[in-house]
């Protein structure tokens, strides 16, 4: 009997030790702190562009400023939080900053090995755990893939991961084409992911199982539509000869990808399209709000954000700056998840996108400080990341983020707050 008693006291002990969950039975009915519901929401990123040179005057993206951008709201203050790719693409799906690794695209390093830093911030929990403990469906739809799962090998003695677009990803049988790259699939770095080759077979998917989904209408609850590096603005030219850049990515959004098409499915379905960028080009090192170490300011520079769906005010404008922690605490409130993940805790949601038609470039964020307002003293200037008094300090980087540092610097990599490759 006391044996007995001491096993369950042991079993109680690890289960208090585990990372704290939230567990909901069922999907919410409603969102969070002024953030509305929704049935679906489709997040479409693309690359490397400046606000001015994707949504200003003469832009060569002529179908999302012509056609999409009045059909839903503008923030034209949303910034990136890195700059590079992955880091970026981790804040949305996490909220955690660039780390030694991710803030260089884990150049010279192979998949198993960058997939081990985001363990240090919460355990590597993600948006993905998040959405399957309220039963939430989610997918991400990579372009340039015909395989569920495309990836380098994921195993500690692999060789660096080649699997980097540009025209160089490896084709044969492995599912990816020439510009698939894994730094644009973020759930690929959380081992929790990747490592289960079940769960990740069941949410990342191939761009053309998209249109299958919307016909049988399958959609899941949270997509993430990223296309290949040819598609999406990165590369100018492609690597087949096309133009590439905004005007190779506004053919893409209006050719194939039929965003049309979705656009009207999630009309009918109560749902969202979010359209943004994972960083601005390197010459803006601008930021704002907490998507940075330690919850400051990034400085992946002003790249914008439009949202299209039911409750989103046609050709509205906001001005409130608002960054990918913040996006990712949006999301999170559209599916009544209260936990907000590393960095969305500190961040605002971004309520005025839904409440807002238009407002004056002067006028205050909604309600009061630190429930929508710009970041006091925010950097806008292009100068390095603002760590002022008015924002929370920066905290030492984990230590198994610090054990990344002697392999990185040993690799010749870039630093790590400012990190990018060519």
């Amino acid at each position: 009997m006391r044996s007995a008693r001491l096993a369950g006291l042991v079993v109680v002990l690890a289960l208090a030790a585990l990372p704290a969950t939230n567990p909901v039975a069922a999907v919410a009915e409603a969102g969070l702190e002024g953030i509305p519901h929704y049935d679906h929401v489709v997040v479409l990123i693309e690359e490397n562009e400046d606000f001015d040179s994707t949504f200003g005057p003469g832009s060569p993206a002529v179908f999302l400023n012509s056609v999409l951008r009045p059909m839903g709201t503008m923030d034209d203050q949303y910034y990136a939080t890195g700059h590079v790719s992955l880091d970026n693409y981790i804040a949305m799906t996490s909220g955690q900053p660039d780390n030694p690794a991710t803030g260089t695209d884990c150049m010279g390093l192979n998949l198993f090995t960058c997939a081990q830093g985001q363990l240090a911030m919460a355990n590597g929990r993600n948006l993905g755990d998040q959405l399957d403990g309220v039963n939430v469906t989610w997918r991400q739809y990579s372009d340039g893939t015909t395989k569920p799962c495309v990836h380098a090998d994921y195993s500690p003695a692999a060789g660096a991961d080649t699997y980097q677009g540009d025209g160089g990803t490896p084709t044969s049988a492995t599912g990816a084409g020439p510009d698939y790259a894994d730094r644009h699939v973020p759930w690929l770095y959380y081992p929790n992911i990747v490592g289960d080759n079940p769960r990740c077979v069941a949410h990342l998917l191939p761009f053309t199982s998209l249109a299958a989904d919307l016909a049988f209408d399958t959609l899941p609850g949270f997509s993430f539509i990223t296309p290949d590096t040819c598609n999406d603005g990165h590369d100018a030219p492609c690597s087949g000869g096309g133009p590439g850049g905004l005007t190779g990515a506004d053919a893409w959004l209006q050719g194939p990808a039929d965003i049309q098409g979705l656009l009207s499915y999630l009309e009918a379905h109560n749902g969202l399209l979010i359209i943004t960028l994972d960083e601005a080009s390197i010459s803006d090192i601008s930021g704002c709000c907490h998507g940075g170490p330690g919850g400051t300011a990034g400085f992946g520079g002003r790249v914008g954000l439009l949202a299209i769906g039911p409750g989103v005010a046609p050709g509205g404008t906001i001005h409130t700056e608002y960054d990918h922690a913040s996006l990712l605490r949006t999301i999170e409130d559209v599916f009544g998840v209260d936990e907000h993940l590393n960095n969305a805790g500190a961040s605002d949601p971004m309520v005025d996108l839904f409440t807002a038609g238009t407002t004056s470039p002067d006028s205050p964020g909604p309600g009061t400080p630190g429930a929508g307002d710009p970041t006091p003293g925010a950097n806008r200037s292009g100068g390095l990341p603002n760590t002022t008094a008015s924002q929370t300090p920066a905290s030492p980087p984990p230590a198994a983020l610090l054990a990344l540092v002697p392999l990185a610097a040993a690799l010749g990599l870039r630093s790590w707050r400012r990190g990018r490759r060519p």
